[in-house]
C-alpha cells in the first residue's frame, strides 16, 4: 500500500469538537471524493464520534485521536478512544427500513449508517484502545 496522505490529530471527546471533527476531517478528504461521497464519510464520521464521546467517555473526560491514511485505492479514516472494550460490529444488526421513523425507538441506527456510508469497517482492541477504522474506496476520477 502506497501512501499518498497520512495524518493525525487528537481531540477532546466532547461533543463541542464534533464540528470541528468534521471539518478536519472534510479539508482533507475533499479533493479525493465528489460531494455524494463526501456527505457519506461525513455521516459516517458522525455517528463514529458520537458513539465514542456517549459511550466510551460517559461521564469522564477523554481523547479521539483520529488518523486519516489516503492510499490509491481507498481512504481510510481511524478512530482510537481508550473508552471500554466495545466490538461496534459485534452490535450490527438488521434494520427494517420499512419502519417509520417515528415508531422506532431512539437510537440503534449509528452503527447500520455507518455500514450504508463505507465501503468497510473494521475494529480491534489493543490495550488500552478502541481502534475503529472506516475505509472507502477512492474514486477513480479523483
Amino acid at each position: 500500500m502506497e501512501e499518498i496522505f497520512c495524518e493525525k490529530k487528537i481531540f477532546d471527546a466532547q461533543l463541542v469538537n464534533l464540528y470541528p471533527i468534521l471539518i478536519w476531517i472534510k479539508e482533507r478528504a475533499y479533493k479525493y471524493f465528489p460531494q455524494k461521497d463526501l456527505e457519506k464519510i461525513e455521516l459516517a464520521t458522525e455517528e463514529a464520534i458520537v458513539n465514542i464521546i456517549k459511550h466510551a467517555y460517559r461521564k469522564t473526560k477523554g481523547k479521539i485521536e483520529i488518523e486519516i491514511l489516503v492510499d490509491k485505492k481507498h481512504f481510510h479514516l481511524t478512530f482510537k478512544d481508550k473508552g471500554p472494550k466495545f466490538n461496534p460490529l459485534s452490535v450490527r444488526k438488521k434494520v427494517d427500513e420499512t419502519k417509520s421513523l417515528k415508531k422506532r425507538k431512539e437510537g440503534g441506527l449509528g452503527i447500520f449508517l455507518i455500514f450504508e456510508c463505507v465501503d468497510e469497517v473494521k475494529y480491534i482492541r489493543k490495550d488500552p484502545y478502541n481502534i475503529l477504522t472506516l475505509q472507502k474506496k477512492r474514486n477513480p476520477m479523483y
